[in-house]
């Protein structure tokens, strides 16, 4: 299977997933659980700055777009940047006021990364640093993906997954933090750490 393919099967896998899951939590919120009148400010802005970077994310990453299309790559962009820039702020705001004590810290963390792998690809951008800014825009994007990774690791049984843990709180807290440390750990190693052992000094 070419690399071609496999990044077709990926980009089409992420967005459905993306659009599967969204569409579930808005569900949920909106209709399931209750209606905007009931719900924290926070939260609604947080879910709705969100969207931006999880469905600009793919189109950013489209070649023939960054190409063919410069001004209007770098436009949404600038909406993906202000987007993922809230929705990190606001994510950090939730985790200081949430009630789950063992998603506190994990929570803390993610926002306080993301914003700082999207400002790193802000910064790298303006300096005409393209290698960089690709690399940053990749963990900004994977770190935005942490929604679906949550809720497709969370479909799991989680007796099964963690049948080791007989804590329901630490299951919870372990799943926090497995939905972002292990797809940045796989961007590192795929983008970073393997690159860097096969390259051959001059």
């Amino acid at each position: 299977m070419n690399r071609k393919l496999l990044s077709k099967i990926f980009w089409v896998a992420i967005i459905i997933l993306s659009a599967y899951y969204l569409y579930r939590g808005i569900k949920f919120r909106f209709l399931t659980d209750g209606n905007l009148e009931t719900k924290a400010f926070w939260y609604y802005l947080h879910l709705a700055t969100a969207i931006a970077p999880l469905a600009l994310g793919p189109l950013q990453f489209w070649t023939w777009l960054r190409i063919n299309h410069t001004a209007l790559h770098r436009t949404l962009g600038k909406i993906y940047i202000i987007g993922a820039l809230i929705g990190g702020i606001t994510a950090f705001y939730l985790g200081l006021t949430i009630d789950l004590e063992g998603s506190i810290v994990s929570l803390l963390l993610l926002s306080t990364t993301w914003i700082f792998m999207t400002i790193s690809a802000w910064i790298t951008i303006k300096r005409r640093n393209i290698a960089a800014h690709r690399l940053f825009m990749i963990r900004s994007y994977g770190l935005g993906l942490v929604f679906v990774f949550l809720r497709l690791i969370g479909d799991i049984p989680q007796d099964k997954l963690f049948f080791f843990i007989e804590s329901p709180e630490i299951r919870d807290a372990t799943l926090e933090w497995m939905s972002w440390v292990i797809p940045l750990l796989l961007i590192e190693l795929i983008f970073s750490w393997i690159p860097s052992i096969n390259k051959k000094h001059r």
